[in-house]
């Protein structure tokens, strides 16, 4: 049965390596985590400052409905998209509207540079073991409907490549000499 011997020689033995690559975990550069954490923070309130200015306010970054006061009520910006409640501040909405206003530019630098923080450079350092000094993830090798592996707690992969913020995060997943 061609199953069974899928199973017997592909699924198996990469389970088997699955095992090993949880067992021995992910090296992970601490300190390299803490500079870049402080360097988003940093760069974080930069954003915040500029949000502020080209709103001509101070405002909750954080807040939808705050924000969608500012764009389309107090600045007038036009968008083609309303929703429930009012007009949306998601991510695709601000998208549409960056490449013509400043404001939208920035909840995006500032949304994407904030998940970064939260999501790696603080949270992964906590993530780290204290008997071998690193991060034990669980790798899947059946969930995905791809074929691709998946990895959970922590996720490591979707670690963003697209931005150099993120392609310094994974500056920070080291290995020992050898």
């Amino acid at each position: 049965d061609k199953q069974l011997e899928m199973y017997e020689k592909m699924e198996l033995p990469v389970a088997q390596v699955l095992f090993e690559m949880e067992r021995n975990g992910v090296q992970i550069d601490r300190a390299e985590l803490a500079r870049q954490s402080a360097e988003l923070g940093a760069e974080l309130m930069k954003l915040e400052q500029e949000a502020y200015a080209a709103a001509g306010q101070p405002f909750n970054l954080n807040s939808p409905k705050q924000l969608q006061e500012i764009l389309f009520d107090k600045m007038g910006i036009p968008t083609k998209n309303p929703a429930k409640g009012g007009i949306s501040t998601n991510e695709a909405v601000l998208e549409q509207l960056a490449p013509d206003y400043p404001l939208p530019k920035i909840i995006l630098q500032n949304r994407s540079l904030a998940k970064l923080k939260s999501t790696y450079t603080d949270k992964l350092p906590e993530m780290i073991s204290p008997k071998d000094g690193r991060v034990h993830t669980t790798y899947a090798q059946a969930v995905a409907i791809t074929g691709r592996l998946a990895s959970n707690n922590p996720n490591l992969q979707n670690i963003p490549i697209r931005t150099a913020e993120g392609r310094r995060v994974r500056r920070a997943f080291t290995a020992p000499q050898g």
